[in-house]
């Protein structure tokens, strides 16, 4: 991996003494930072090398939930990790009818995390949005919040993401004007992890 350094210890010349990278910083501090559009290039960080998926078009919503794409990451915090936090952003806008209402789900693996679920809607509606969750580690695991009591090995977190009915459909990753016109664009998703100690 050119141009970057992974490194566990660190010692003096004589090699008597070290310290932990994983306790560098204080409580709080970012370890370390993930993110990127959503176009399926990597990014190496201290806990590995992640690659984003390559979203090229828009996505349409159904009556059946989906993985909505670029929001699915595997991923494993470094030691020290007391929070990670999901941040995705993507565009949204109604391709027919008045009111549109999509649904959405988080999840951790196959669990999904309860008190995250939100909707977007309106009438008419267009702009980006972003989603935010932080997962605590520590403790007992609650698929409520989303904590988890150990996270030493890849978890995959992902939205998904339904319409609400036939007469309310939502596309994701586009708009429905562009430049004085009734023309869709596609929007690329970004897509970021923070990991907290």
């Amino acid at each position: 991996m050119p141009g970057v350094l992974i490194v566990d210890q660190i010692q003096n010349l004589a090699g008597t003494s070290s310290f932990d990278v994983a306790n560098i910083g204080t409580a709080g501090s970012v370890l370390e930072y993930v993110s990127g559009p959503c176009d399926g290039s990597s990014v190496s960080v201290r806990s590995g090398t992640y690659t984003f998926q390559n979203v090229t078009a828009v996505q349409t919503l159904t009556a059946t939930y989906a993985d909505v794409n670029g929001s699915s990451i595997s991923y494993t915090p470094p030691t020290g990790t007391t929070r990670v936090k999901y941040i995705f952003n993507w565009a949204y806008y109604w391709p027919s009818g008045t009111h549109c209402i999509a649904h959405y789900n988080f999840y951790i693996d196959s669990s999904e995390v309860v008190r995250a679920r939100f909707n977007t809607s309106g009438y008419y509606p267009e702009g980006r949005t972003s989603f935010e969750w932080v997962i605590a580690i520590g403790g007992s695991a609650d698929a409520n919040t989303g904590r988890q009591a150990v996270w030493t090995a890849a978890k995959t977190l992902k939205l998904q993401a339904r319409f609400y009915g036939a007469s309310n459909p939502v596309n994701i990753h586009g708009t429905r004007y562009w430049n004085g016109a009734d023309s869709a664009q596609f929007s690329m998703p970004v897509l970021t992890i923070i990991a907290i100690k």
